[in-house]
């Protein structure tokens, strides 16, 4: 799991929950070919109609903390297959944060800085995972912390040192440093909404919730085909 720490953070990601070990070896292996480049086309393989689907039906809703912003998610996640992707980051972006705030009141913590929560949040998670050796310890440990590097290194890192072209900068997009032309792509919405299914999977490591991604219903399908058919609309509104 070190190996994957290192060539993702490297990349300006992180080494996410609910992702088979095959496919992680898969963008592993593009990354040390292309470094960043393929990123979007290989994160949109993760994020897509089933699985979001399945989460905001069977995961979102019971997640504690999650469960709070849900509709805003569901929200974003509709806006992000209607190609409204500034609309859809700048969304989810409270909501990591606010995530994060939740989970650390949950623990009698609190952190003035936001930077300084995700390191609370993981340092506390770490230290109960070892203690009580709580699922596979060495990977979750180092999972834990190639997010903090990503949330210190890329999310609320200074928007005039961002290292990535991508631009998913806290900073930058809701204290409006950053313009139209600087962010609002699908990776954009990859690297928040994989921030919020990341303290899903902190969540988790205390709760009866699944360490897995949630099976899919006939309920998860229907919500499914009317992504699709908002991605139908927004092919539309491009071609128009």
């Amino acid at each position: 799991m070190d190996y994957y720490k290192e060539l993702f953070n490297k990349a300006g990601w992180f080494v996410p929950p609910y992702v088979q070990m095959g496919y992680l070896d898969k963008i592993a292996e593009d990354i040390s070919k292309n470094n960043d480049s393929n990123l979007e086309s290989l994160l949109s393989r993760i994020y897509t109609h089933d699985h979001l689907a399945a989460m905001v039906k069977h995961r979102y809703p019971i997640a504690p903390h999650i469960s709070d912003y849900k509709l805003i998610i569901a929200e974003a996640i509709d806006a992000h297959f209607l190609g409204l992707h500034h609309v859809a980051v700048s969304g989810l972006i409270p909501v990591i944060e606010g995530v994060g705030r939740k989970i650390l009141e949950s623990k009698n913590i609190s952190e003035k800085y936001v930077k300084n929560v995700f390191v609370a949040v993981a340092e506390h998670s770490k230290e109960d995972v070892i203690a009580n050796q709580l699922g596979a310890v060495d990977e979750i440990v180092a999972m834990l912390d190639s997010f903090v590097h990503f949330t210190n290194n890329n999310l609320y890192v200074n928007s005039a040192r961002y290292p990535h072209g991508d631009k998913t900068n806290r900073h930058g997009i809701l204290h409006g440093a950053f313009s139209d032309s600087d962010y609002g792509e699908p990776i954009n919405f990859y690297k928040a909404i994989g921030s919020i299914e990341f303290l899903c999977f902190v969540v988790s490591i205390r709760e009866p919730i699944s360490f897995f991604a949630p099976n899919s219903s006939e309920a998860s399908f229907k919500l499914a085909k009317q992504y699709a058919l908002f991605q139908i609309m927004n092919d539309w509104r491009k071609n128009g």
